[in-house]
């Protein structure tokens, strides 16, 4: 990998953009006339095929208990992501996956023994009031399905970066392209049994796999050249954008509680992963 690392100035500019085109996540989903198993599949089999000549140029294809770990969290993620998406607001499924650095402290902590801090447990308590706030939200929040569902956003996206950790000399595409490849399997069912979509639906599904396999990736590379707070600060850019496309584009306007969650747990996020004065 070390061919594809990049420069702090370049990792910047590219989490930024990455964030961006990360934020047009939810209204893709929303155009697209298929089921979630169905989107989370095709999307996962498109991702892959983007993916794949930049996976074999990165060289380094073995594949290990860590790559396997991370692979299953990835495409966990998929399709909690999309069914979250689909059955609550956009805002609560993204706000859910930005709570994944609280999971990565308490699995760090039980882990690898690292000691969870008192803004830990001060952060880890105002994301579950946000989450309680999404849920007190009624039908302005979408289904409590939707919203049990966006729960576990953080959790395997936590799972991931806990995964990648294990692979710190290893290859991060690895684990994105395997887990791509786990989600396409598992949802061939589906896309069979929806069959083909409309012509609009497929643009959708062709855009959403290519920012599902290439983004996320960049985003791994460009990890590499940051600091720990940048990497959790600049893709807050992505959070606060997604629901604003959902809401000119579809007029999906979150509720009142959702949004006081959001904020809440986004203050939380921000508040932790600030350094700690010596």
């Amino acid at each position: 990998m070390d061919q594809l690392k990049v420069s702090h100035k370049t990792a910047v500019i590219l989490t930024v953009f990455t964030a961006f085109l990360w934020s047009l996540a939810g209204l893709n989903m929303k155009m697209i006339n298929w089921s979630s198993l169905a989107i989370a599949g095709g999307r996962s089999l498109l991702g892959a095929f983007f993916l794949l000549p930049i996976l074999l140029k990165s060289g380094k294809l073995r594949i290990n208990r860590y790559v396997m770990g991370g692979a299953l969290c990835y495409a966990g993620f998929n399709y909690c992501f999309i069914i979250s998406t689909r059955l609550a607001t956009s805002a609560i499924a993204v706000m859910m996956q930005y709570t994944s650095p609280i999971y990565v402290a308490i699995l760090a902590w039980f882990l690898f023994g690292e000691k969870l801090t008192k803004r830990d447990y001060v952060a880890l308590t105002a994301v579950m009031i946000g989450m309680i706030f999404f849920i007190l939200d009624g039908g302005a929040g979408g289904s409590l399905l939707g919203k049990v569902v966006a729960a576990f956003n953080g959790f395997t996206f936590a799972g991931l970066s806990i995964f990648l950790r294990y692979q710190k000399d290893g290859n991060p595409v690895m684990s994105v392209f395997v887990g791509n490849i786990i989600g396409g399997i598992v949802g061939i069912p589906f896309m069979v049994k929806e069959g083909i979509p409309d012509g609009v639906s497929i643009l959708y599904l062709l855009l959403a796999g290519f920012l599902f396999g290439l983004t996320y990736t960049v985003y791994a590379i460009a990890s590499k050249s940051l600091s720990a707070l940048e990497t959790v600060l600049i893709p807050v850019l992505d959070p606060v954008l997604n629901p604003v496309w959902v809401f000119l584009v579809l007029k999906e306007m979150p509720g009142v509680y959702t949004i006081a969650g959001a904020v809440l747990i986004l203050l939380a996020i921000i508040t932790r992963s600030l350094p700690v004065k010596e």
